[in-house]
């Protein structure tokens, strides 16, 4: 049974998840998630807190700001030592990151500010990687993408890192009508341009393929749209469901050649002993 990680969003964590995949325990289970976080979280100092403060959250919300605060991810990876990491840069792209004192969270400040604890913390500045101080957010953001691998590298050697170039979507299927709108108009969820926000993901992605040493699930041109009666509603990243199966495809194909490259690795092996 493989060992899988999450460090983004829902669009890696969702098919290991009986609602979008029921069977997927019947080849791996999910160890480690870190949810829409940015890399400059990532790369920040722990931020001290008093847990009872973390209150008006759900269970799962909570343990998510929580290890925003703590930087946790990296120990539940050094105990886990799963097989895989899966990444996407939701976190990055869709919330930026805010200065907390000398450290940084994921500026998901619609969602921490209803706890008890937040006007507690030094609030400073929040920042977007698309407007002002690009450089310095790239920069940054690189950083912790370095600290990252180089984690990996002396703490979790046998973890194969791989990307999922997932990508926003801009078309929702209406459940009365049967026809397609568009989600950006649609006044249901903040305005996005989705094609610059594309464009930027591609260019993390990009930088990482490019440096390090990946595996990558690639859609090509597959065409998908968001649902209304998706489980979390209709939203940029929240697909049909054939996004779900097409991911579990592609992850089982890469699962599978690693295996018989082991398997064939092991056979050499032996044939000379």
């Amino acid at each position: 049974m493989k060992k899988i990680a999450v460090l983004g969003s829902c669009v890696s964590r969702d098919s290991f998840n009986s609602k979008f995949i029921p069977d997927y325990k019947n080849y791996y289970s999910c160890v480690v998630h870190q949810n829409q976080t940015s890399m400059i979280s990532l790369l920040s100092d722990p931020i001290p807190f008093e847990e009872s403060l973390i209150d008006n959250l759900s269970p799962f919300d909570t343990k998510h700001f929580k290890s925003e605060l703590s930087k946790s991810f990296f120990s539940e990876m050094e105990l886990h030592q799963p097989d895989y990491l899966i990444m996407d840069f939701y976190g990055d792209l869709y919330y930026g990151v805010q200065r907390i004192g000398n450290s940084y969270i994921t500026n998901k400040k619609w969602l921490f500010q209803q706890t008890s604890l937040y006007k507690y913390l030094d609030i400073q500045e929040e920042f977007l990687i698309f407007f002002d101080q690009k450089e310095w957010y790239m920069e940054l953001w690189k950083q912790g993408v370095k600290k990252l691998f180089t984690f990996l590298r002396e703490k979790v050697p046998n973890c194969k890192v791989i990307i999922n170039k997932a990508r926003f979507i801009d078309e929702y299927l209406e459940k009365d009508t049967g026809k397609m709108k568009v989600i950006s108009s649609s006044k249901k969820h903040r305005y996005i341009n989705v094609p610059i926000y594309n464009q930027w993901w591609n260019g993390l992605e990009s930088h990482i393929i490019k440096n390090y040493d990946v595996r990558v699930l690639d859609y090509g041109n597959e065409h998908y749209y968001s649902i209304e009666d998706h489980p979390w509603g209709m939203f940029y990243v929240h697909y049909n469901m054939e996004f779900y199966k097409d991911f579990t495809r592609k992850l089982l194909g890469i699962i599978l050649e690693d295996v018989i490259e082991e398997n064939e690795r092991l056979s050499r092996n032996l044939s000379l002993v």
